[in-house]
């Protein structure tokens, strides 16, 4: 765990040393797995729609593809209001589980709520910054044995810069995972950092990103797949690493005044087991 921490610490430094620009930076906000604005396990500095009107909505659906234990369906909302505070929810429809009882099931339910910071309105090279959390209601239709709740307050930094001069923003997040009633709590630290990347825009224009994050903690407390039980998914042993596409079709003019979204995501690339494919889109709007 020390050499996980420092090596995060050392790529973090690394990471910060990227050229900023000054040029203005495509700001995708898509939804992240969790559906707070962010890339896919974590969230970012921004929120769903913050330079037109003040009321924006985004719905989203992914499919967590797994070929050793089947299918998660993920349905998503995220509402942006006043163009500093978002709210979201997820319902994770996870596959049952056969245990020793029978037939286990295993959904869980999120809501999360973010607060975007005033430290890039005035000047878009700052970077974006919010503080956030999330209720996670873990196997929620469950029996009392299973079922457990998780909090995650967080800080998210997002900053603009540019890899191989191609635009790119960076993100940075601090968080800790609370537990009540069944586990208790312990010293681990929630920290994870990713790039959202602008993939060939002399050839693609803005629609084509190139995003990877890495975490000690996935999109919630017990991701799919799991085995059910408390500290089976994903993230808890070696943290997840998940890489992949996001196509943003509102660059089409017809489409340009909306958000319409594809995800293309390996999930957990390094781990067997747990890697995962994900297939998700986003819709959304503003007034």
């Amino acid at each position: 765990m020390k050499k996980l921490f420092a090596s995060a610490c050392l790529l973090s430094a690394c990471m910060f040393n990227i050229p900023s620009v000054t040029a203005q930076v495509s700001t995708l906000n898509g939804q992240s797995m969790n559906g707070s604005t962010g890339l896919y396990s974590i969230p970012s500095g921004h929120i769903g729609w913050e330079n037109s009107g003040n009321f924006g909505l985004d719905l989203g659906y992914r499919a967590i593809i797994n070929n050793n234990t089947g299918i998660a369906h993920v349905p998503a909302v995220t509402a942006s209001l006043f163009k500093w505070v978002e709210l979201s929810a997820i319902f994770d429809f996870q596959p049952a589980i056969n245990n020793f009882a029978g037939e286990q099931k295993n959904d869980d339910l999120m809501f999360g709520i973010k607060f975007r910071l005033p430290t890039n309105t005035g000047n878009s090279g700052n970077p974006a910054i919010a503080v956030g959390g999330n209720v996670q209601l873990i196997n929620i239709t469950n029996d009392d044995e299973h079922d457990y709740n998780a909090y995650q307050p967080y800080l998210a930094i997002t900053y603009t810069g540019a890899f191989f001069n191609m635009s790119a923003q960076t993100t940075i997040v601090f968080g800790k995972t609370f537990y009540t009633g069944r586990f208790k709590n312990n010293s681990d630290v929630d920290f994870g950092m990713g790039f959202d990347l602008i993939l060939f825009p002399d050839v693609f224009g803005d629609a084509v990103h190139w995003i990877i994050d890495f975490a000690n903690f996935s999109y919630s407390d017990n991701s799919w797949p799991n085995n059910l039980y408390h500290g089976t998914g994903p993230s808890w042993y070696r943290g997840i690493l998940n890489t992949g596409f996001r196509i943003d079709l509102s660059t089409i003019p017809a489409l340009s005044k909306i958000k319409f979204l594809i995800d293309l995501v390996f999930n957990d690339l390094f781990d067997a087991g747990g890697r995962s494919f994900t297939i998700g889109a986003v819709f959304g709007f503003s007034r």
